[in-house]
């Protein structure tokens, strides 16, 4: 099965393009900020594997509290669907040089950036900040896919062991009711030259997603003296969102009545 890389970058940008034209920017900006992090580890590989190591000592750390019995209900679990392997009752560690890794880390972060997002206020975005939504998404979906080559490639990962070709996908299907009867191949073309990691581009996201990290909290929080001569705290509606729009009330039958007797 072959892909071509620039129209899947088409597709990925343009819908991230239309989910920011119903977000605006703001929430946008948010998902921009998270994605800058994940930048920012495939710069620094040594603080990913850092990461990757308080993150098992974690899990090992809960495991000791974990019932034995359960302990093997969740290795098998995870060998059946995640395709994770654990030896006996040993807690499962993750490998911060696999890309599986990294790819469930990016679904985490991009899902946790949209539902923080989603329930931060119910205010709706005006014709600019749905422009500017637009504009911020369609940069998160190329992100988004930039980051998703690097993690296919390698280079950056910790023990910076690059794949055998860049451009090859190998993967292989399992399931729970037995091993798995093939592997599906994909062959990627039309890979850019340019990608994240280039010149100085990452330090341009990572101080972009600063600006937009200062952007998010001023426009949005602002410190108030209260009658006490205190200090609290008021939510700001963002610039370029607007309060929604009331649902008119129903007409009562007799109003019809009366407009078409009128």
């Amino acid at each position: 099965m072959e892909i071509n890389w620039t129209l899947l970058t088409y597709i990925v940008v343009i819908y991230f393009a239309l989910s920011g034209l119903s977000r605006g920017w703001w929430k946008e900006a948010i998902t921009t900020f998270f994605l800058a992090i994940l930048v920012l580890l495939l710069q620094n590989p040594d603080w990913a594997r850092w990461l990757i190591n308080v993150i098992n000592q974690i899990i090992a750390g809960v495991w000791q509290y974990i019932p034995t019995g359960l302990t093997g209900f969740v290795n098998d679990g995870l060998g059946n669907f995640l395709a994770i392997e654990t030896q006996g009752g040993e807690p499962f560690q993750i490998d911060p040089a696999a890309p599986e890794t990294w790819f469930t880390i990016l679904f985490v972060v991009v899902g946790a950036a949209i539902l923080i997002g989603r329930f931060s206020f119910a205010y709706v975005p005006t014709f600019m900040g749905r422009i500017l939504g637009a504009v911020v998404g369609g940069v998160n979906g190329w992100l988004l896919l930039s980051i998703a080559r690097e993690y296919l490639d390698g280079r950056a990962l910790p023990g910076n062991e690059v794949a055998a070709a860049a451009s090859e996908v190998t993967l292989v299907g399992g399931s729970a009711f037995g091993p798995p009867t093939a592997s599906l191949s994909l062959r990627v073309t039309d890979l850019p030259s340019l990608t994240v990691l280039d010149s100085f581009l990452p330090w341009v996201i990572i101080g972009g997603s600063l600006l937009f990290l200062f952007a998010i909290f001023k426009t949005r929080l602002a410190v108030a003296k209260n009658a006490e001569g205190g200090r609290k705290i008021d939510w700001r509606i963002p610039p370029f969102y607007q309060s929604p729009k009331k649902p008119s009330r129903p007409e009562k039958p007799e109003d019809v009545i009366k407009k078409l007797f009128s």
